[in-house]
C-alpha cells in the first residue's frame, strides 16, 4: 500500500505533467492560426489577381501558384519564414518563364547599364541559360551587389542567379588608384566621345593590382588604354583584359 506522503507525491506528479500538457497546448501555434498570419505577413505583397496558395497541415507551410518575378518568389519565402510557429516551409512555387534566353539576357543588360551607382570603377559579365542568370564581375561596395542582384530578381522570367561577383576591399590607395587610371585613360582625345555612364574599359583594382576589362572598337584604344595604365604609380601588376571588338 502507498503511504500518505508517497500517494501525495505521485498526485503533485501527475498534476505536474497534465499541467505541462496543458502549457505546452497553448504554446502551440493552430494551423488556422499560422494560416492567418501568413496570409497578414504577406499581404502587402502585390501579386496581382492570383495570390500563393497556403496550405498548413501540423506546422507544414506548403506554398503553391505563380508569381511573377524571382524577387516575388525570395520577398515571399522571406516573410513566411518570420511567422513563428511554422515546423518546415515548402515552397512549390513557379515563376512564368521568359520568351527565350536571348530576350531574357537583354533586359539583365538593360537593368545593369541603368543602374544609377553603376561606374567604370564596376563590371559585370555573365550569361543565361534556361531562364538562370549567371552572373560575374567586380564591384566596389556591398550594396552595388545587392542593388543589382535585386533588379535583376525583378526581370520578369528569370528563374534563379547564379552570383560570383567580388566585392572589392575598400582601401584608400584602391581609391587613389582607380580614380588616376581612369581620368589618365579618358582625358585622351580618343575617349573623349565616351559617356561615363557607359565606359568602354572599365578599371577594377584590389589591393595595387589593376584590371581592365570592356570592349573596344580600334586596337589603338587598347593600347592607349594599357600605356595610361602602365605608368600610374602604385600600380603593382596589370592585367589587360580589354577585347577588340570584331567589325
Amino acid at each position: 500500500m502507498l503511504t500518505a506522503s508517497v500517494h501525495k507525491k505521485l498526485v503533485v506528479l501527475v498534476v505536474l505533467i497534465l499541467l505541462g500538457a496543458v502549457l505546452r497546448a497553448d504554446a502551440a501555434v493552430s494551423d488556422a492560426e499560422l494560416t492567418r498570419n501568413i496570409q497578414r505577413q504577406i499581404s502587402g505583397l502585390d501579386y496581382g489577381a492570383q495570390r500563393p496558395v497556403v496550405m498548413v497541415s501540423e506546422g507544414v507551410v506548403t506554398l503553391t501558384g505563380t508569381v511573377a518575378t524571382l524577387w516575388l518568389k525570395q520577398e515571399t519565402i522571406s516573410r513566411v519564414l518570420k511567422v513563428e510557429g511554422i515546423a518546415r516551409l515548402v515552397s512549390e512555387l513557379t515563376i512564368p518563364r521568359a520568351e527565350s534566353d536571348e530576350k531574357l539576357a537583354m533586359e539583365v543588360v538593360d537593368k545593369i547599364q541603368h543602374y544609377d551607382l553603376f561606374t567604370v570603377y564596376d563590371y559585370f559579365q555573365g550569361g543565361v541559360k534556361n531562364g538562370v542568370v549567371h552572373l560575374s564581375g567586380a564591384v566596389t561596395e556591398p550594396k552595388k551587389l545587392d542593388d543589382v542582384v535585386e533588379r535583376v530578381a525583378k526581370v520578369r522570367g528569370v528563374q534563379e542567379i547564379d552570383n560570383k561577383v567580388t566585392v572589392l576591399p575598400a582601401n584608400q590607395e584602391d581609391d587613389r588608384l582607380r580614380l588616376t587610371i581612369a581620368r589618365a585613360i579618358y582625358s585622351q582625345p580618343d575617349f573623349e566621345r565616351y559617356s561615363m555612364a557607359n565606359p568602354p574599359i572599365h578599371v577594377l583594382v584590389d589591393k595595387g593590382h589593376v584590371t581592365l576589362v570592356g570592349v573596344v572598337r580600334p586596337e589603338i584604344e587598347k593600347r592607349k588604354a594599357f600605356e595610361a595604365a602602365r605608368f600610374v604609380n602604385g600600380v603593382l601588376a596589370l592585367d589587360d583584359k580589354v577585347v577588340v571588338a570584331r567589325r
